[in-house]
């Protein structure tokens, strides 16, 4: 199946090198087109226009960096900068409005009162979005190693 159309969703995560990457090899094949998202998430507080300064500045730090992984002819590589209340229901409605045809999204090993825990955006695109979605979770230090077994039964 041709993935013309590939979104990537960056939040200066350290599983963005590889979400970027992936997404850019998978337009790449089959010449398609790359959409670069990083969404602010808006406090309830604020007003969902709202001009959060620092982290529109660290948003658009994300973009720049993410297309110069990318390593695609700006052609072919699209970035946007969202103001969002949650992050899982504004990439699925960028998916909708881009037609797209894949979603590839990073996480890097998250915990939640010290068990992974993959929060609510991530379950939500996955039940809700009307594509593949590809999720790149990273590797890390933190997951519990498998116990392992000594010659006398001890661990």
């Amino acid at each position: 199946m041709p993935f013309n159309r590939v979104i990537a969703v960056v939040g200066d995560d350290a599983s963005d090198i590889n979400t970027v990457s992936r997404a850019a090899d998978i337009v790449r094949n089959d010449h398609g087109k790359l959409y670069v998202i990083y969404v602010i998430k808006v406090q309830r507080s604020l007003p969902l226009d709202a001009e959060i300064e620092d982290q529109i500045v660290r948003g658009e730090q994300v973009l720049h960096r993410s297309e110069r992984l990318a390593r695609l002819p700006r052609s072919d590589i699209d970035s946007q900068l969202l103001q969002a209340r949650y992050i899982g229901p504004a990439v699925v409605h960028e998916s909708v409005v881009r037609d797209a045809d894949a979603i590839v999204i990073g996480t890097s090993y998250p915990t939640d009162y010290g068990s992974f825990s993959l929060g609510s955006d991530i379950p939500y695109i996955l039940e809700h979005a009307p594509c593949d979605v590809i999720l790149w979770r990273e590797h890390s230090s933190a997951a519990r190693p498998i116990a392992r077994t000594s010659k006398n039964g001890l661990t």
